[in-house]
């Protein structure tokens, strides 16, 4: 199969093309809806739409027991665009109050962080959601959800990373702390 533009339909003006793309497995994938003009030439059969931004979701995921001290970072030649965090933590019987955190980072620093309203004591199973557009709850619902809000856009070009962890450190070897992570990707 190869790239291709179709006619365009009514409802969609005459000024706009769609140009899709062959996923090499009988699927194509729209990546472009664009003004017939690229570049101030008309784009034709002889003079195609060029084919430059291309995105895909992916799951991250460390489910690694035995840790609750989490780094996933972006890979060369790829940018994401973190889409959301869902976070099932398991708290040991040590004593203390764990708080959940999680950094964006740079190769030297962290450049944003975010920490739900609340913490979780020992001998606990909790739940936690992040995505942009949440309610920033103060307290576990259900008794063992909570939703945070994330920045709308977070983008993390290569060697940036994602950390999540209990701040407090209270049981780092023990407790379990399970991530999972949508990331909208595209090659750079």
């Amino acid at each position: 199969m190869a790239d291709f533009t179709p006619l365009q339909t009514e409802g969609v003006p005459e000024t706009m093309r769609s140009r899709y793309r062959d996923k090499d497995d009988t699927t194509h994938a729209l990546v472009v809806a664009a003004s017939v003009e690229a570049g101030g030439v008309p784009v034709d059969d002889d003079n195609p739409m060029p084919i430059d931004d291309v995105w895909s979701l992916a799951l991250q995921e460390d489910l690694a027991l035995a840790d609750s001290d989490k780094l996933i970072t972006v890979p060369a030649g790829v940018l994401w665009q973190v889409m959301w965090l869902f976070l099932d933590f398991t708290t040991t019987a040590a004593v203390g109050n764990r708080q959940i955190q999680v950094d964006f980072r740079s190769a030297s620093a962290v450049v944003a962080q975010q920490r739900p309203n609340t913490v979780q004591a020992a001998s606990l199973q909790r739940f936690y959601m992040m995505a942009p557009a949440l309610a920033n709850q103060a307290a576990f619902y259900d008794t063992d959800h909570i939703q945070t809000p994330l920045p709308p856009s977070i983008f993390l070009p290569a060697g940036y990373s994602v950390r999540v962890w209990d701040n407090n450190a209270i049981d780092p070897g023990q407790d379990n702390l399970l991530v999972r992570m949508m990331v909208a990707s595209k090659t750079v």
